[in-house]
């Protein structure tokens, strides 16, 4: 929702969202590099969900929210886990020391969560409930020092069981309107 001022009559300006402070806390500079557009491969391995594994192809497109105070993806993919569409939100959290996000998709509806950030790497743990079982979630990702491509692994836990590796995503940047031979590419 963007706010107008009284009086207005809707002027480009006052349609424009407006930085409460006019500067973003530095501390979101390390999500930055995640803005751009992204191709995503997920591999599911093998268990309860799909006991044969599976593949499944999306796009994630990461923007820099009002003022830069967040960054928004709005991803989608389709394949052999279904067509899952969802959207986040992450920022820094100046009470709390701390990023946080909201994800929300039409498989699992939303989630609110921490996230670590170290260098180039990030990692969340979340509490949920799937199938009546308790199960705990870790996600670990990585991008590499060119912001061009990002490794993503989740675990998880169901009531309490040893944590067992369920998907590895690879999101590769794209450059829109660039050929794809001149695309940035994640080949070792």
């Amino acid at each position: 929702m963007i706010a107008t001022p009284a009086g207005s009559q809707g002027t480009k300006a006052a349609d424009s969202p407006v930085a409460v402070n006019g500067k973003a806390p530095a501390e979101m500079s390390k999500l930055y590099p995640r803005i751009g557009h992204w191709q995503v491969i997920i591999r599911t391995l093998p268990g309860t969900g799909l006991p044969q594994g599976g593949i499944d192809k999306g796009v994630a497109t990461i923007t820099s929210g009002p003022g830069g105070y967040s960054v928004v993806q709005d991803f989608s993919s389709h394949g052999d886990g279904g067509d899952e569409v969802g959207q986040s939100y992450t920022w820094w959290d100046v009470s709390s020391k701390s990023y946080k996000s909201v994800w929300c998709d039409n498989q699992q509806g939303c989630s609110e969560f921490t996230t670590v950030i170290e260098g180039s790497s990030w990692s969340t743990e979340l509490d949920g409930v799937a199938d009546g079982k308790k199960v705990h979630t870790t996600i670990r990702a990585s991008m590499t020092s060119d912001h061009n491509c990002i490794h993503e692994e989740v675990t998880a836990s169901y009531d309490g069981s040893p944590p067992r590796t369920e998907t590895v995503s690879e999101y590769q940047r794209v450059i829109p309107g660039v050929g794809q031979d001149k695309q940035p590419s994640c080949k070792k």
